[in-house]
């Protein structure tokens, strides 16, 4: 084929296409089963690319319209001062808006263990699940210890304090985990 002929179909399969879609999209206002002063409202996605999942970085409100929530799960058993075992401890969340949100976490009986994740803004949200860290102090004053947490987060709300994905004001919650992770020290 020559380049004359090779120029003119593609011409040809521009313009076909540019018709095509302009009267798919006529075809379908006309054929609409709604009326004119039926609301219409356009759920948008939540990334040009799809994407559900974000790290270092808010995510769009229409995936956040129920409460959040986590659980703690168990056991971590140190072998000696600086070693444990993870036996199957997790942090789970769900529902995370933006990675600035803390985890706020309690040691019962009280003393300066050190605990992590305490901040989103490393880990996936709005959902994920993330090993603990743990440091001890230098000397602890119980052989076991339980932890327990709560995360922040905001929601988008309206004036009767429902959520919403637009045109609302960003209230914070706190709410508390389920379960416990167990620390026992040798």
């Amino acid at each position: 084929m020559s380049k004359r002929n090779i120029l003119i179909t593609a011409v040809l399969l521009i313009a076909a296409a540019a018709s095509g879609d302009y009267f798919l999209k006529n075809s379908a206002k006309n054929n609409s089963d709604t009326t004119d002063d039926a609301p219409v409202v356009n759920v948008p996605m939540p990334s040009s690319d799809g994407r559900t999942t974000f790290v270092g970085e808010p995510v769009p409100w229409h995936l956040l319209l129920v409460d959040a929530s986590c659980e703690l799960k168990g056991e971590i058993k140190y072998l000696n001062s600086k070693t444990y075992d993870n036996q199957d401890a997790m942090f789970i969340y769900r529902g995370v808006d933006n990675p600035g949100r803390n985890v706020i976490w309690t040691v019962s009986p009280k003393d300066d263990i050190l605990i992590g994740p305490n901040i989103f803004s490393n880990i996936p949200i709005p959902n994920g699940e993330s090993l603990l860290g743990i440091s001890l102090p230098k000397n602890p004053i119980a052989k076991r210890y339980e932890l327990t947490a709560k995360i922040q987060y905001g929601r988008l709300v309206d004036e009767k304090g429902d959520f919403v994905f637009a045109g609302g004001t960003v209230k914070n919650f706190e709410k508390q985990c389920k379960g416990k992770t167990v620390v026992v020290l040798p």
